[in-house]
């Protein structure tokens, strides 16, 4: 398992993920010379295509590999990533791998209003605080021990630093619950 402080929710539209999710990779000719190719792919860890990474650079021979990790829950993509800009590799990566032109994809953000939200239904959670920059702050139960969420308004969500899976999946189920309180996802 991978270490991790952040993610992001990206959702696809419009695919049957299911069908179309594969081991992809490709160069991108970046015009100056065959030693500057860019360089994207997606490979999953395991045949139901649940969790993986993304790794892009733009120059394949002498550049830095970015690589992203994620987990995959249906058409949902969590980018263990702080950086919300990584999405748009992870667009380039699945529209071409795909070719499909009606894809779409959703940053899922928190949409704060001045309406007061009832968190109460979310299970081992505890309401902090909301704001116009950090979104909602709260802090979430696991195992006896709180940990501090911020689910910021830009679609990042900050949790402490760990590789424990079992701790990111109740992230991300609690994130999912969070999210829901605004609206179906």
């Amino acid at each position: 398992m991978f270490f991790s402080n952040s993610t992001i929710i990206v959702q696809i539209n419009n695919i049957d993920v299911e069908k179309n999710l594969k081991n992809f990779s490709f160069f991108e000719n970046n015009g100056s010379s065959n030693y500057s190719r860019k360089f994207y792919s997606i490979n999953f860890y395991n045949d139901k295509n649940d969790m993986g990474e993304i790794h892009y650079t733009n120059s394949f021979e002498y550049g830095k590999m970015n690589v992203i990790n994620f987990i995959r829950k249906s058409n949902l993509f969590f980018l263990f990533t702080s950086s919300v800009q990584h999405t748009k590799f992870f667009k380039k990566i699945i529209t071409t791998m795909v070719k499909e032109k009606k894809i779409s994809f959703d940053i899922l953000k928190i949409p704060i209003t001045e309406e007061i939200v009832d968190f109460s239904e979310v299970k081992n959670f505890s309401f902090i605080q909301t704001d116009s920059v950090s979104g909602i702050i709260g802090t979430l139960i696991f195992n006896n021990d709180p940990y501090l969420i911020k689910m910021y308004n830009n679609g990042l969500i900050t949790f402490p630093f760990t590789n424990n899976k079992e701790l990111i999946e109740v992230i991300i189920s609690t994130s999912l619950q969070i999210l829901n309180e605004y609206g179906p996802i």
